[in-house]
């Protein structure tokens, strides 16, 4: 995942000065919750530093910085100069108003926002049965599940509506999709649309032939250029019956149905 961007977002933001004023310049507590040892016992329960520990890394440091809203999280390993885990989080609210079709009795949404997750294995070469994907430099940890996992507990304990993140590639997509649909019904359909034509070859590769250029839009034949857009996995009702609306599904099937992707 990626950091927001301005471009292609379904929402408008409220900023933390539209809602409280000058933000802080540097918070000593992450997610203004957790002091070190709280978070060390929190990575403790959801498992974290046992799956690091079976894949070689005992001893783990982690880092916390506070930055323009957000909260940074990373996790080192004792003589590994690599990052293992890079985390960026932050609360957000979003207005609703762009939203098509527009959500009934949902104006605000207060989310829990993931700008960035990387998890990779500096020590673990690339194979057949694991090959390097869009954007890595080393395999990945395989521990993304655990992490958010935690990161969707914090959120129902916090009373967000949701938790948002920016996949930024295909594969990343994917993978989330399974707690996560576009906000955009049109993305959605888009995205759904490219699962169903390309699925023919396995996630890695649609996800290499989309970044390579290799993959191109029916009828033009325009070359398809991964657009990302904010997904969401809902927690509250509100949510849940937009994601489930015959209108936000409507507009999905319909985009979906409309569009047409071949490998060139």
């Amino acid at each position: 995942m990626k950091p927001t961007k301005k471009r292609g977002r379904a929402f408008l933001d409220l900023t933390p000065l539209d809602l409280a004023g000058d933000e802080p310049r540097e918070h000593p507590l992450f997610l203004r919750r957790f002091d070190a040892p709280a978070l060390r016992h929190e990575w403790e329960q959801a498992g974290l530093f046992d799956g690091l520990a079976a894949r070689g890394y005992r001893e783990v440091e982690l880092r916390t910085e506070y930055s323009g809203g957000e909260h940074r999280l990373q996790a080192l390993a004792k003589a590994e100069p690599e990052v293992l885990i890079d985390v960026r989080l932050a609360e957000e609210s979003r207005l609703t108003q762009t939203l098509v079709p527009r959500p009934h009795n949902l104006d605000v949404l207060s989310v829990l926002a993931v700008h960035w997750l990387e998890m990779q294995d500096p020590r673990v070469d690339f194979t057949s049965d694991r090959p390097q994907l869009p954007g890595q430099r080393h395999p990945g940890l395989r521990l993304t599940r655990p992490l958010i996992v935690r990161i969707h507990a914090w959120a129902v304990a916090w009373g967000k509506d949701a938790v948002l993140n920016v996949p930024e590639y295909f594969h990343n997509a994917v993978f989330y999709s399974a707690a996560y649909q576009f906000v955009s019904p049109a993305r959605q359909g888009r995205f759904l649309a490219l699962r169903r034509d390309l699925a023919s070859l396995s996630v890695a590769a649609a996800s290499q032939a989309i970044d390579q250029g290799q993959v191109v839009e029916e009828p033009e034949g325009r070359r398809l250029r991964w657009e990302s857009g904010e997904m969401i996995a809902p927690l509250t009702e509100p949510v849940r019956d937009y994601l489930e609306s015959r209108e936000w599904k409507g507009a999905a099937a319909a985009a979906c149905e409309a569009a047409r992707f071949r490998l060139r």
